[in-house]
């Protein structure tokens, strides 16, 4: 995403606020109206375009409402997801003898290792957790933050790397990607073996 200066972004929210369009308030800053709507997304809009959008995606949402609320999370279903999750994100043998799973989306984090431990049982001593952040987070805090947020001891995470953003690379609320590592390559193998039959049923 490319890089604009706070001013530009406050400035943008404040016309959000006052009822302005997306695509109004890009060619007042000149601005991508979609890098307007996800610096504004959490703001309710008056534009009757928009709020009619909003009814059909909640619309949408509903129609499936019902599906995860029969669902029940056993530890064979835990294992399933957690492969699939694994085969979308995670680092697979032979470039990764051991478990490693790496995003910057909070809930897919959580979600991962949630189920994780339902599914696999994990010894807790030997998760580890690796952050990758940018000189202008707060190291001490965002340590804090993953931890909370994965139930994972300061102790057991690595030292992180710091890069420095560049105009071309910045985000708004970014908390940095994190890895969650397991030492354990025949587990790696038993959820690649789980996400390969899983393929298998569907072809």
């Amino acid at each position: 995403m490319k890089f604009h200066p706070e001013h530009i972004v406050r400035k943008a929210r404040k016309l959000r606020r006052e009822g302005l369009s997306g695509r109004e308030i890009g060619k007042r800053l000149n601005v991508g109206d979609s890098t307007v709507l996800i610096w504004c997304r959490d703001i309710p809009s008056k534009n009757s375009y928009h709020l009619y959008i909003q009814k059909l995606k909640e619309k949408a949402k509903k129609r499936s409402s019902g599906l995860t609320e029969k669902m029940k999370i056993t530890r064979e279903t835990a294992k399933l997801l957690t492969a699939i999750l694994y085969w979308c994100e995670g680092a697979k043998y032979p470039s990764s003898n051991f478990i490693s799973f790496a995003n910057s989306d909070i809930e897919l984090l959580r979600t991962f290792l949630t189920l994780f431990r339902i599914g696999f049982r994990p010894k807790e001593s030997k998760l580890r957790a690796y952050l990758q952040l940018h000189t202008t987070h707060d190291i001490e805090k965002s340590t804090s933050f993953w931890g909370e947020i994965l139930k994972i001891p300061k102790s057991q995470f690595y030292r992180p790397t710091i890069t420095r953003p560049t105009k071309n690379m910045k985000r708004r609320n970014y908390k940095g990607t994190c890895t969650v590592r397991y030492y354990d390559v025949y587990l790696l193998h038993e959820m690649m073996g789980i996400y390969e039959e899983f393929f298998k049923k569907l072809k």
